[in-house]
């Protein structure tokens, strides 16, 4: 995925949170129709159903101006459930302005908080997004690390190639999607150096980005085709062929299903 998804996966953003077990957004009348001033003074309250009814109401109504009380009841402090409705709320609004609050909590004492943190971080792409989630590829827990890897290539922050190599060096092979979405063809020996070191399964999520991308150049795509039917394995049979059937018709896939012509065994 490039950069120029990102207002769709703002909107899968948004999807994910409506559907979000005891998180919905404008899930009652009440909150649809609260007013702003009234939703920010409930969000100041001590009463958990106060400020869950708070931030629907200010999901609801994704305006700019709801940032600032949002990330001020943060700062302030909130039990765990909230907090996560908060930071999904922020992401929801999709507002640049969130950004501070996001960055700040990446490095909260709680994982989950800082995974669903990276994922609002992608959805919204505040200035230094990128540099931030690279940061984040150290942090202490797997799955931190792991959507901070996916966030990368969501974005399309193409400087952070080189550290998504690195993380996945150290076994985090979430980042072999985000190579996918954002190498080059001068990117592909340094992948290719990963065959044998990793199990083909492994590497699949960035072939699979680098055939499906726009971007990457037909031939491209052919010569890395010819370099997988090289390893003439039975896996790389069933890959190419389950690739060829999901290419459009064109050189690709011609070359795909030659290429898995090949294979025999």
């Amino acid at each position: 995925m490039t950069h120029s998804g990102s207002r769709r996966d703002r909107v899968r953003w948004l999807a994910i949170c409506l559907s979000a077990c005891a998180l919905g957004f404008a899930t009652t009348g009440e909150a649809q129709e609260m007013r702003f001033d009234d939703a920010v003074a409930l969000l100041e309250t001590d009463d958990p159903d106060s400020i869950q009814l708070a931030l629907e109401t200010l999901g609801a109504r994704s305006e700019a101006r709801a940032v600032a009380p949002i990330a001020a009841r943060i700062r302030g402090g909130l039990p765990a459930e909230l907090a996560d409705m908060a930071v999904m709320t922020l992401g929801a609004i999709g507002r640049a302005e969130a950004g501070p609050v996001l960055f700040e909590l990446l490095s909260h004492r709680r994982a989950d908080l800082r995974r669903i943190t990276v994922e609002a971080i992608a959805a919204i792409e505040p200035r230094g997004a990128g540099e931030a989630l690279v940061r984040t590829l150290s942090d202490p827990d797997p799955s931190v690390r792991a959507a901070a890897a996916l966030a990368i290539g969501q974005i399309g922050y193409r400087a952070g190639i080189d550290s998504l190599f690195a993380s996945l060096d150290h076994d985090n092979l979430e980042a072999a999607q985000g190579i996918g979405q954002l190498a080059t063809p001068a990117h592909v020996d340094r992948l290719f150096g990963y065959v044998g070191r990793l199990p083909l399964d492994a590497l699949i999520p960035a072939l699979n980005e680098l055939f499906a991308r726009d971007d990457f150049p037909a031939p491209a795509k052919i010569e890395l085709i010819g370099r997988l039917a090289e390893l003439a394995t039975p896996e790389v049979k069933t890959y190419l062929t389950d690739l060829a059937d999901s290419l459009p018709s064109g050189r690709v896939k011609e070359a795909a299903i030659a290429a898995a012509e090949r294979i025999t065994g």
